[in-house]
């Protein structure tokens, strides 16, 4: 989080995926079934990030041997042994959803498929449309069936999107980009996906299917889409990188449309995801001499527009990702309280004693609960002294009882301590870095601390790192200007 920057720097901002901090109401997270209607199975999954279990684990070794020798129902029989140790694994079920189709079990699909794009409508809802071993299929009766199962479940799972919260997961272990000799392009390798956790339900869902280049997100001020970025390739020149290429979409979250992703030509040191007071996605491509130029979708939503003038002054917050940091800036002043960025205190309206902090407060990290009965705050991290320490030194964080005048650590931990609150009584924060970082639910009155299941990092705007020099960028501090050059 980044606020009280530059007027015109909060201009150039844009990506996918969150809009801080209040979450909307909750509404039921499934449509009710009609009398015609067989009810719908449970939306998402309890844990997308699920490691096999040693048996189910060599039943997939088994199941892969005899596909390789064309056995399908020996294929289909170790494969049901998978899913039902472990049913959150998605890849069994579309593996079983292939060996019927490669046995010619036209009739068993749809029972097999239902419960696939119930647990991960994103990723396998289309998949089948264009596949070649498929071909056959679409032309049998039971493909109507797949293309009403699709509709019903689009719908189930475009409700509920207005509560819980959205982030970026690594799905696997993110590896370092490998630079041929001579070469300054390289691709990345991040494995990150878009999902959304509902703490009702205790369920997640994915979003996003980018061949895992999500980066970063931001989610509309009336929390109603959600823009993304997505970075394929990485360029590095006299040890700088930027985006080579990135791409950018947005979803609605009432219908699970997804509009994009669309390339943006070009080497980019920053991309900035914000929307703009008429609902419009903003996207900012800044280059490395702080030129910028910003798009939002073109009315036909086949690709992107330039924006200029006051469309493109974000309403609300913007995620600006740089190729080794994702960081939000809400944008907004914290009313009733009193702060110097970097002091070691503040002060609250209506409180006679100040809030005394034991180290350099980030003014980003003061965040209203929505009744402002409750404030985080939290140190400052510096990036370059967690980096070159033996042991990196640990940030805290902190909630603020207004009505207590108390304050209780909530965490500590090498972080930056990105935050939201889903009501007055529960925080949503970020906690460590890389694969480490982590996103934890809190319950304040119960002192209670849940850490989502995310195995090889996982962020609410992008996965969050340590990076020693942020990138800053130079801009126009005109208002009413802003560069049109694309790269």
């Amino acid at each position: 989080m980044l606020r009280n920057m530059p007027r015109l720097l909060l201009l150039c901002a844009v990506l996918a995926w969150g809009c801080k901090k209040t979450v909307p109401a909750a509404t039921d997270a499934a449509p009710a079934a009609t009398s015609a209607e067989v009810p719908l199975q449970a939306i998402g999954t309890a844990d997308p990030f699920i490691r096999l279990p040693p048996e189910a684990q060599k039943a997939l070794d088994r199941a892969r041997k005899a596909q390789r020798a064309k056995k399908w129902d020996e294929a289909q029989k170790e494969l049901r042994g998978v899913i039902a140790g472990a049913p959150d694994w998605t890849p069994a079920q579309w593996m079983l959803v292939r060996a019927l189709l490669s046995g010619g079990q036209f009739a068993e699909v749809p029972a097999v498929w239902e419960p696939l794009i119930a647990r991960d409508y994103a990723a396998y809802a289309h998949r089948l449309d264009a596949d070649k071993a498929a071909a056959t299929f679409r032309n049998a009766p039971e493909w109507q069936k797949l293309e009403a199962l699709k509709t019903r479940y689009r719908d189930a799972w475009a409700r509920g999107l207005d509560r819980g919260f959205f982030f970026v997961a690594r799905t696997r272990a993110a590896a370092e980009p490998q630079f041929a000799a001579g070469k300054l392009d390289a691709p990345l390798a991040l494995h990150q996906e878009v999902f959304h956790y509902d703490p009702e339900s205790k369920r997640f869902r994915r979003l996003t299917e980018s061949d895992g280049q999500a980066f970063a997100i931001d989610r509309a001020p009336d929390g109603k889409s959600l823009s993304f970025l997505c970075a394929g390739t990485l360029h590095r020149e006299n040890g700088a990188d930027s985006f080579m290429d990135p791409k950018v979409g947005s979803i609605d979250l009432t219908t699970l449309e997804t509009v994009g992703p669309f390339p943006m030509k070009g080497r980019f040191d920053q991309v900035v995801l914000a929307t703009n007071a008429a609902k419009q996605p903003l996207f900012t491509f800044v280059t490395g001499t702080g030129a910028s130029v910003t798009y939002s979708l073109d009315t036909a939503r086949t690709g992107l527009s330039p924006l200029s003038g006051g469309a493109v002054i974000p309403d609300g917050g913007e995620t600006r990702a740089w190729p080794n940091q994702v960081a939000h800036a809400d944008g907004k002043q914290i009313e009733g309280v009193t702060i110097t960025d970097g002091a070691t205190q503040f002060a609250v309206a209506g409180v006679a004693t100040p809030v005394l902090a034991a180290r350099p407060i980030a003014q980003a990290t003061l965040e209203w609960s929505p009744k402002k009965t409750r404030l985080t705050y939290a140190g400052k991290l510096d990036a370059c002294r967690a980096l070159k320490a033996p042991v990196a030194e640990k940030n805290e964080l902190y909630v603020y009882d207004v009505q207590k005048h108390a304050a209780q650590r909530v965490a500590a931990a090498v972080s930056f301590f990105e935050a939201l609150w889903l009501d007055d009584d529960r925080l949503v924060y970020e906690g460590g870095v890389g694969k480490d970082g982590a996103i934890h639910l809190y319950n304040l009155p119960a002192h209670a601390d849940q850490a989502l299941p995310t195995r090889h990092g996982a962020g609410l705007y992008g996965v969050p790192t340590l990076a020693c020099e942020q990138a800053e960028t130079a801009v126009d501090e005109d208002l009413g200007e802003t560069s049109e050059e694309g790269d």
